[in-house]
């Protein structure tokens, strides 16, 4: 019988992640994702889940009130389903009310993949369902370089550069794909509303990493952020999330970064646009 898992975040990009990362990890595992809590009530209310993965700040309904209703509902007590909030709201006050209110742990932003996986672990241990996860076949690690990897810590101040994106080997008998391509692009990227002029140093049709200076705002992991691109007389703007920023000299006040960003556009235009693009670089 598969576990049942409910994400609940008004960021979509965000619930990809969250997606991605438990699918890589325990393949056969259900996922739901609803946009705020008044979809997410709908849904609990229909369908019994295992676990709820929530943020904090949405729309129309707040993770912990969604939290506070879960917990008032005789199938969803404190003792019987795992409540996992997830939010870069971190002072004591917040954490207090959340513990008040009954949620299980307590996941801040940024979070890395391991994070998760192990907050999801440690949450079904304490209500006894770590069997019933483990049958999900988990896998050992992810796959490097993918939507899971650890490189969504956050680096900053930590004295080092973020590693460089990992071609991913294809099995050619002649001549290895190049998944991969060092660059030199300036252009234009946008975080949280704010332009910055960029060099984009590493570009993969999923990837890209790039230089920047910021003064005053620094992009944070999981964040959105959109960069222009042009190919063929024509720039378009790429929707991506902030996958990992690392200072690019060993001090922590440095305001030059190295920003990898991770695609979010699906559609099948934008798609052969990258595709066009990165064949001719």
């Amino acid at each position: 019988m598969s576990l049942k898992i409910l994400v609940v975040d008004d960021a979509s990009f965000t619930r990809d992640l969250i997606r991605r990362t438990l699918r890589k990890q325990f393949p056969a595992v259900e996922i739901e994702e609803a946009v705020n809590g008044k979809k997410a009530q709908q849904m609990l209310t229909k369908t019994q889940f295992d676990i709820v993965l929530c943020d904090w700040e949405m729309p129309e309904m707040t993770g912990v009130e969604l939290l506070k209703w879960c917990r008032e509902q005789p199938k969803y007590k404190k003792e019987d389903v795992p409540f996992v909030m997830i939010t870069s709201r971190g002072d004591k006050s917040h954490v207090v009310e959340a513990v008040q209110s009954g949620v299980t742990d307590y996941l801040g932003k940024p979070f890395s993949s391991e994070q998760l996986i192990n907050k999801v672990i440690s949450a079904a241990k304490k209500h006894g369902i770590e069997r019933k996860l483990a049958s999900q076949k988990p896998r050992e690690s992810a796959a490097p370089g993918g939507v899971s990897s650890a490189s969504l810590d956050v680096l900053m101040g930590a004295g080092k550069a973020s590693s460089p994106v990992q071609a991913t080997k294809f099995t050619n008998p002649d001549v290895p794909a190049v998944s991969v391509k060092d660059v030199k692009i300036p252009t234009l990227v946008r975080f949280e509303s704010k332009q910055f002029r960029c060099m984009v140093i590493q570009f993969s049709k999923t990837e890209a990493t790039m230089f920047i200076k910021s003064d005053d705002i620094v992009p944070q992991v999981l964040g959105q952020a959109v960069l222009d691109l042009e190919f063929g007389g024509k720039v378009n703007r790429l929707n991506y999330y902030i996958q990992s920023v690392a200072t690019t000299e060993k001090k922590h006040d440095s305001t030059f970064l190295t920003v990898t960003l991770s695609l979010i556009d699906q559609d099948s235009e934008k798609e052969t646009f990258i595709s066009q693009l990165f064949d001719s670089l």
